[in-house]
Order: C-alpha cells, then sequence, then structure tokens
C-alpha cells in the first residue's frame, strides 16, 4: 500500500499524508500527474477547501473510501518500522481494521506499542501511549 494525495494538494493534506503514511510504516509518494499502478493498492488522501477530509482506497479490485474531520493538527514525526493494530468496539474499529488492511485485536487496546483505537466517532492514531493525531468520523 502506498500513501498519496490528490493532485495540486494543499500543505495541511500533504502534511497529514506523510504523517499516516509514517504511523502506518508506508512510503509516502508525492504523485503528481503519476498515475496509480494497477497492481497497486493506493491511499489517497482527499481535502475540502485545504483540509484533509478523506481517505479513498483504491485498489485493482475495488474502491473505498473513509470520510473523517481531522482534530487538531498533525506533526512532523519519523517514527520506527512498526504495524499497528486496530483497536476498539467490534461493529466500528472491525471495518477499519479492514480499510487499512490492518490485525484487529478486538475491544481491548494493548499497553505498548503502535495503535488505531476507534471508538464513539473517533479514530486515535497511538504510539507508544503517546496520541499522535485523531479523526473524527
Amino acid at each position: 500500500m502506498i500513501v498519496t494525495t490528490s493532485r495540486d494538494p494543499s500543505a495541511k493534506a500533504r502534511r497529514f499524508a506523510r504523517a499516516l503514511a509514517s504511523f502506518l510504516s508506508l512510503p509516502y509518494v508525492n504523485r503528481g500527474k503519476q498515475r496509480t499502478g494497477e497492481d497497486e493498492t493506493w491511499l489517497v488522501v482527499i481535502e475540502d477547501h485545504g483540509n484533509p477530509a478523506g481517505l479513498v482506497k483504491r485498489s485493482s479490485e475495488n474502491v473505498g473510501q473513509l470520510s473523517f474531520q481531522l482534530s487538531g493538527d498533525t506533526q512532523a514525526m519519523r517514527l520506527k518500522k512498526s504495524v499497528p493494530k486496530v483497536a476498539g468496539k467490534g461493529m466500528d474499529a472491525h471495518p477499519i481494521a479492514q480499510f487499512f488492511e490492518l490485525e484487529w485485536l478486538g475491544d481491548a487496546a494493548p499497553a505498548q506499542g503502535r495503535v488505531i483505537w476507534v471508538a464513539s466517532g473517533n479514530i486515535d492514531f497511538i504510539d507508544e501511549g503517546q496520541a499522535k493525531f485523531r479523526l473524527k468520523i
């Protein structure tokens, strides 16, 4: 999977895409006019009035979309390569785990590591106990 932005993205969209790619331990590609490959899965950050507003997952098999509102601002971060896991209530968290193609842990969050915690309309991206950013869905 590759993380990128739509064409001519705002600075906020690029910053969010880089932070998301770093958190998910995925490569970030500055797409420009480049087309997506047939055999690759792309997470494209879409925006509304210059603010990140969703992700479109494009692959040869299908297209999925996750709409959100970014809460706060993302910071530049360089995280160690580590694959996060998804935790939270099944009805909310399991589709998020499927969207990101990650392991779902159920209702209990691990004490250590990188976790995407899904609860009550929020998705929290947590690394070693520290919240990196939050999406309101």
